[in-house]
């Protein structure tokens, strides 16, 4: 008796565990899937922009429940798995929205480095001074919504980089949209409209 007791409340144990590790699971699959909203998808009457003859048109993405950002709408959001296979390194963005041709992507990341409002323009600096063979093309320190923001933008022979620096609960966030040097020119304010858009609020993307 005291035996097949015993086996009772393994199996019991065990079954727990189970429920607990199937529950996890799906609530970590549920807080995942919501890390990236779509909030909108509209178009405007006025056509803003447009490359090639096509007009570009927009998706507002709530990231992280923390901040917003406007990406065109034909950029795909690269799932986990194929984050893994594309970028097979320790340090790689969290999210990556990518265009049809895979020639032209937008970087999402955060570090777990501490990093202050205060901090940018010294990490600004520090970035800029550790670039090899690429040309500065713009910098600078800005306030935006209360918030301060570093920008830089540079460029190497093949390939157009812009970059967004901020913090989130004394964490750096990097929003970076690189592009062929070549494209450039025609996608110029598409890239401008993308880095522009970074807000934190539904009454920001109002006022923006």
């Amino acid at each position: 008796m005291v035996f097949i007791m015993k086996r009772k409340e393994i199996i019991l144990g065990v079954l727990g565990i189970v429920v607990i590790v199937v529950i996890a699971f799906f609530i970590a699959s549920a807080i995942h899937n919501h890390n990236v909203d779509s909030i909108s998808n509209e178009k405007k009457d006025k056509v803003e922009f447009e490359i090639n003859g096509k007009e570009v048109n927009f998706k507002t993405y709530r990231v992280d429940q923390s901040f917003f950002l406007n990406v065109p709408d034909t950029f795909v959001m690269l799932d986990e798995e194929t984050l893994k296979t594309k970028y097979n390194y320790n340090n790689r963005p969290e999210l990556v929205f990518m265009s049809n041709d895979d020639l032209k992507h937008i970087f999402i990341s955060t570090t777990n480095e501490t990093m202050t409002d205060d901090s940018l323009e010294e990490y600004l600096s520090n970035r800029i001074a550790g670039l090899v063979n690429m040309t500065v093309l713009d910098s600078g320190v800005y306030q935006k919504y209360k918030k301060t923001f570093a920008s830089l933008v540079a460029s190497d022979a093949n390939t157009y980089y812009n970059l967004r620096f901020f913090t989130l609960e004394d964490k750096l966030v990097t929003i970076e949209f690189n592009i062929p040097i070549n494209e450039y020119q025609e996608w110029e304010d598409v890239v401008n409209e993308v880095m522009d858009s970074i807000c934190f609020s539904e009454d920001d993307i109002k006022r923006g």
